[in-house]
């Protein structure tokens, strides 16, 4: 639920923009809050779980995150909305983390991977099915049928929580740092004030470059709170772990992607192609299947040959996906743009596993909730920027096709790293 609405909202963008009269930077604030405020509260709420109990935290995140569905989906005003999709990130940073670290803490060692493939797999399925949920929903509904799908699902969700979910906690595990935990969150946020608000006020204009030199000092007063505080977000033997510094670059790089390309596609569909909801969100099936098919098949692939090798070879075809989507834009192909953006979906189905994988294995079981924590952190800050650079770079441009060669670059980016990090080896160890 929480990956899906990532996602499920592009292809709701352009009603919102005519009947709430938002703005292209309204449409970016809108999509992005939602991940802004999850990407800045997963980390130190994740560790609040880890301290005192992962099950309450699930259940208190999804009945957040129903009621602020409910919230944006008979709101009329686009600040409300934008509020609202706000509170839902509460939600999920408070449910989201809490159900990959029950995960670590539930599954030995040697079943872990393929439960982390199934939930990965889920949440890479579900990411890329967002359009074609939406475009159902938005075939026979209005706009805000795309938040209140949420409130049924929350719902059913507290109530299988309550009595599957077993109880964990680790009294051991350390305080949360309040002062590592604002300077995350404020360091993040001036960098997605900078990048959205830049094309429409320039990059030279003071606001933007008042965002830019706060997000630099906060990013160095969060790294330097980090290394003596006793209570880090992220410890030291976990910081210092390759693995997570790989994983890291695999997952940021394929969400940036992903949820970036899917705002700029869905908009082209919608817009010059005159394809409606539902066409635009069945361009995407072909993603979602590969993504899925892959996903599961990925401990098998690890197996065989590396977890680096893989990531590198996923990051690789969402490059290709990517560039190859940007060609076919230019060309006003949409058969070869859907073709070309299934291999995006195929890149995240066959890395994102051993993304979180790499993540979850650089932490001790107790400190589950951070790790988790920081795998849902990288993602959905991936896909706020994701949103916000493709997205400024097209109202920069004006041209759907420029924004998805930059998605590309930063794809290819992140394959060169992982493989330099972890030097192709067999195993983990």
């Amino acid at each position: 639920m929480v990956a899906l609405d990532n996602s499920i909202l592009n292809v709701a963008l352009p009603s919102i923009r005519d009947q709430l009269g938002a703005s292209e930077s309204g449409l970016q604030w809108i999509t992005t809050t939602y991940s802004l405020v999850l990407a800045g509260l997963l980390l130190p709420i994740a560790v609040i779980g880890d301290r005192h109990g992962r099950k309450g935290l699930l259940v208190a995140g999804l009945g957040i995150f129903g009621g602020a569905s409910l919230l944006a989906a008979f709101t009329t005003s686009t600040g409300v909305l934008v509020a609202a999709r706000g509170l839902m990130g509460v939600g999920g940073a408070c449910a989201m983390p809490a159900t990959l670290s029950i995960i670590g803490n539930i599954f030995p060692e040697h079943e872990r991977p393929r439960a982390i493939a199934i939930w990965s797999a889920t949440a890479g399925m579900t990411s890329a099915a967002g359009p074609i949920a939406g475009g159902i929903l938005l075939d026979r509904f209005w706009w805000g049928s795309v938040f209140l799908v949420n409130v049924p699902l929350a719902v059913a969700l507290i109530v299988g929580a309550a009595v599957l979910v077993p109880e964990s906690s680790d009294d051991t595990s350390p305080k949360v740092d309040r002062r590592s935990a604002l300077a995350w969150w404020a360091a993040l946020t001036f960098t997605l004030y900078a990048i959205i608000e830049a094309p429409q006020q320039g990059i030279r204009s003071p606001s933007v470059l008042a965002a830019i030199a706060a997000a630099i000092v906060l990013f160095v007063l969060f790294r330097l709170q980090e290394q003596r505080t006793d209570g880090p977000l992220v410890d030291a033997e976990t910081a210092a772990d390759p693995r997570l510094w790989a994983g890291m670059a695999t997952m940021g790089a394929m969400f940036l992607t992903l949820l970036g390309s899917q705002f700029v596609v869905t908009q082209w569909l919608q817009g010059p192609r005159s394809l409606s909801a539902l066409a635009a969100g069945l361009c995407f099936v072909p993603g979602a299947v590969t993504s899925m098919t892959l996903g599961l098949l990925n401990p098998r692939l690890v197996g065989r040959w590396s977890h680096a090798t893989i990531a590198a070879t996923g990051l690789g075809l969402v490059a290709v996906g990517a560039a190859g989507a940007g060609l076919a834009i230019l060309a006003e192909s949409v058969p070869a743009a859907v073709a070309l953006f299934a291999l995006v979906g195929a890149g995240v189905g066959l890395a994102a596993p051993t993304g979180a994988e790499l993540i979850m294995s650089a932490a001790p079981p107790a400190r589950a909730g951070s790790a988790a924590g920081v795998n849902e952190t990288i993602v959905e800050a991936a896909g706020a920027l994701g949103v916000a650079v493709l997205g400024s770079v097209l109202a920069g441009s004006h041209s759907f096709a420029r924004p998805l060669p930059v998605a590309a670059l930063v794809a290819v980016s992140a394959a060169w790293f992982v493989l330099r990090l972890l030097r192709p080896q067999r195993s983990l160890g």
